[in-house]
């Protein structure tokens, strides 16, 4: 309440200075200045020169402007602003009006010393009780801003949701839905010189912008490593090692790379303690491809990790994912496997030319039916041809489209 302003409002100068001075205990404790005015014009004025005023105490009754005309004017240009409105004794309907108009409290003239005080006390006091509501708003506004800055600039991180093969075999989609405005999952996918596609997808340990932080260091750091030419194992032991050195929050990250050449089909895998892919065959098989997994990334210095190189056949896709998905699914650990092969069934048996990714989340949609996912929820497929002549005019109209 330190430097508040109380303004007293009343056409008699005798009860102006009366009131003035009976304020002046309440004034020197609780550091208030104290403001006169003798009519409504006047008390506009002095709030247009001092529009912080905690308090306006005004007579109902005065010239020109009444006490009612000041109150609604107040409450429209001043939201913030109490007011205590006076009034005679026995006048009851005027107090109702005052009320009505926007007063946050009534004194019945003329009043006790104490009557003033404790009404202006209480006025004083859910002043300030409203300035640290807006105060609070306006923090949560900015942080809601920056959470928005902060998603975008992450969007812009990922690369594009859908990738293809020139020459048309294979054709990748992606999608990432944050839990909240940021992600902790990441995904990012490039074709390297010769023509192989390396694909990541990885989950941060949180939530949350440090979650998000972690994400983009990691991500950064996979693709240098990588494009620098070093194994599978290689560049996750130099990631790992990069991230475990500088981990004060000791944040963790699973992450599954591959790298699949598209002239043979030839895929290698290398996990660090990510959910296993799923390889769905041309003929509808399901089968979760179980390679050696190694320690998260960030967790332990020294963790090495090792590789699976597989063959594609054409009409083979691949699918990977992150735990949000298995979330939504479940809370039971034991059963989410066997529902998520369920939901992969459901997925790519059907008989259309819909994107599978987007057909998977519009199925998971149906079963985690609140109004966002309990974890990120990321998942990247594959579909791998085997077609080697020809360019793929398909998936450059997806592209397209995409781009609109």
């Amino acid at each position: 309440m330190d430097g508040r302003t109380i303004l007293v409002v009343d056409d008699s100068d005798d009860f102006g200075a009366m009131v003035e001075l009976a304020l002046e205990p309440l004034a020197s404790r609780q550091n208030l200045r104290v403001l006169r005015a003798s009519s409504g014009e006047e008390a506009l004025q002095l709030l247009e020169e001092h529009p912080d005023t905690a308090v306006m105490l005004t007579d109902r009754r005065m010239p020109t402007m009444d006490g009612l005309e000041l109150i609604a004017h107040c409450r429209r240009q001043y939201p913030l602003l109490q007011v205590v409105a006076l009034s005679a004794a026995g006048d009851g309907d005027s107090i109702i009006e005052a009320v009505r108009v926007g007063a946050s409290d009534y004194i019945v003239k003329p009043p006790t010393l104490a009557e003033l005080e404790s009404a202006l006390e209480r006025a004083l006091e859910r002043h300030l009780e409203l300035e640290r509501a807006v105060h609070a708003r306006q923090r949560l506004r900015d942080y809601e801003r920056e959470l928005a800055i902060a998603a975008d600039i992450q969007r812009h991180m990922l690369p594009s949701s859908i990738a293809c093969d020139p020459a048309g075999r294979y054709q990748l989609s992606a999608l990432l839905v944050p839990a909240r405005h940021v992600a902790g999952d990441f995904y990012d996918h490039w074709r390297t010189s010769d023509g192989r596609l390396v694909l990541a997808i990885g989950d941060v340990s949180g939530k949350g912008i440090s979650a998000a932080l972690w994400m983009a260091v990691t991500k950064t750091l996979l693709r240098s490593h990588l494009e620098h030419k070093l194994s599978l194992e290689h560049a996750l032991e130099a990631v790992n090692r990069a991230l475990a050195s500088e981990n004060p929050q000791a944040y963790f990250v699973t992450a599954l790379v591959a790298i699949l050449d598209p002239s043979t089909g030839a895929l290698t895998l290398s996990n660090a303690a990510h959910i296993p892919p799923y390889l769905i065959g041309r003929t509808g098989t399901i089968e979760p491809l179980h390679t050696e997994q190694g320690m998260p990334l960030g967790a332990l210095e020294t963790s090495t990790y090792s590789s699976l190189t597989l063959h594609l056949s054409p009409g083979d896709q691949l699918v990977l994912v992150t735990d949000g998905i298995l979330d939504a699914l479940s809370a039971d650990l034991a059963e989410q496997p066997q529902l998520f092969e369920e939901l992969l069934a459901r997925t790519f048996s059907a008989d259309d030319d819909s994107d599978p990714t987007a057909r998977l989340i519009a199925l998971l949609s149906q079963q985690w039916v609140s109004t966002s996912f309990p974890d990120d929820v990321t998942l990247v497929t594959i579909e791998f041809s085997g077609v080697t002549t020809g360019t793929n005019t398909a998936c450059s109209r997806s592209l397209s489209l995409h781009s609109e």
